[in-house]
């Protein structure tokens, strides 16, 4: 991330902000701001200031005609906010480059793209970490042109349920390497253990999709549709094959968190990457049909450790694509991990 200050470019299509009761315009600009939703009228002087306000500039996208998605779509402080701009008009790989500007109560900062997809059209991802309370504006630009202006909310956490045996921590996500990764295979492994290693027969692992996939066009829902839970055996595992990974909006990401109680949220679980990144470069051995769209395994496994008091978003190690010297990002951001008080 790249902290930058809305200048020329921003003051040109005019975003209104305010934090407080301060009269300060976020856009560097000494114009009134457009919009003041904290009007002190009679309120004690040292009451808290509400949450930061900001109205979206208005932006139509003309280049892309592109649509904002949110994950999460009620985001709470601390959260990366993963920010999908879905465009018809372009294909993978012949879409223009574009940054995207977010503006909270802290500042406003420039997100590059993590990751993109393709499909019935072009998806961008960035990921806005470490959200305020209040409102996350968002403007995109291709060439110095804005493009896509959009808002997000940011509100209060909700109080942890109790939980004070611990907080589950991911201690491995982990994609298979290619040397693990069996021919054609699509295997999905997750493990629940206690504090002292041992399994948890019973426990039980939500499935959650982000709020942006579009779960009926995921392949093959009608005949195998994608569990809520995963019930653990008797040995505190879970062993399947993994779902087909086909979702109109980009990539079909699981995360996975133990139901409950207070637990980390493993990430990045997905078997709809690509066989070779964004360069071209191939994972895995050309020779041998391992690692291709819709086969890659992953192993999770949860262990409780009761002195743990934060919970955070785990994202998968990569190791399947550690021959090739970079990859995408989904669903985090790259160098920030979000994490919060879970107990």
């Amino acid at each position: 991330m790249r902290p930058t200050i809305f200048a020329a470019a921003l003051a040109a299509v005019a975003i209104g902000c305010s934090s407080g009761d301060s009269p300060a315009n976020d856009a560097g600009t000494d114009a009134t701001p457009l919009v003041d939703a904290h009007v002190a009228g009679d309120a004690s002087a040292d009451a808290a200031p509400p949450p930061f306000h900001c109205d979206p500039a208005a932006a139509s996208s003309p280049v892309l005609a592109g649509t904002f998605l949110f994950d999460p779509a009620d985001p709470h402080p601390g959260d990366t906010i993963t920010v999908l701009v879905k465009s018809p008009n372009f294909k993978q790989g012949s879409e223009p480059k574009m940054t995207l500007d977010a503006m909270t109560a802290n500042g406003t900062s420039t997100q590059d793209v993590t990751i993109m997809s393709g499909g019935a059209g072009v998806i961008y991802y960035y990921a806005v970490p470490d959200v305020p309370l209040g409102d996350v504006c968002l403007l995109t630009h291709i060439n110095g042109a804005a493009e896509l202006a959009g808002k997000v909310t940011v509100t209060p956490r909700p109080a942890p349920a109790p939980s004070p045996q611990g907080v589950y921590k991911v201690q491995s996500n982990h994609q298979f390497s290619c040397q693990e990764q069996v021919p054609w295979g699509n295997e999905f492994h997750v493990a629940v253990l206690d504090a002292q290693g041992n399994g948890v027969p019973g426990a039980v692992v939500t499935v959650h999709l982000p709020d942006t996939t579009d779960v009926a066009s995921i392949k093959n829902a009608d005949t195998k549709p994608v569990p809520k839970t995963l019930t653990m055996n008797s040995s505190g595992h879970y062993d399947d094959y993994f779902w087909w990974p086909s979702n109109d909006n980009g990539f079909t990401i699981f995360d996975l968190s133990v139901q409950g109680t207070a637990s980390d949220v493993a990430t990045e679980i997905s078997s709809g990457w690509w066989e070779t990144d964004d360069t071209g470069c191939r994972y895995c051995d050309p020779s041998q049909p391992i690692n291709v769209y819709g086969h890659w395994s992953h192993r999770i496994v949860f262990e409780l450790d009761p002195s743990a008091t934060d919970a955070c978003v785990v994202p998968s190690d990569h190791a399947g694509m550690s021959a090739c010297p970079s990859h995408g990002h989904a669903y985090h951001h790259p160098t920030h991990q979000a994490c919060w008080q879970a107990r």
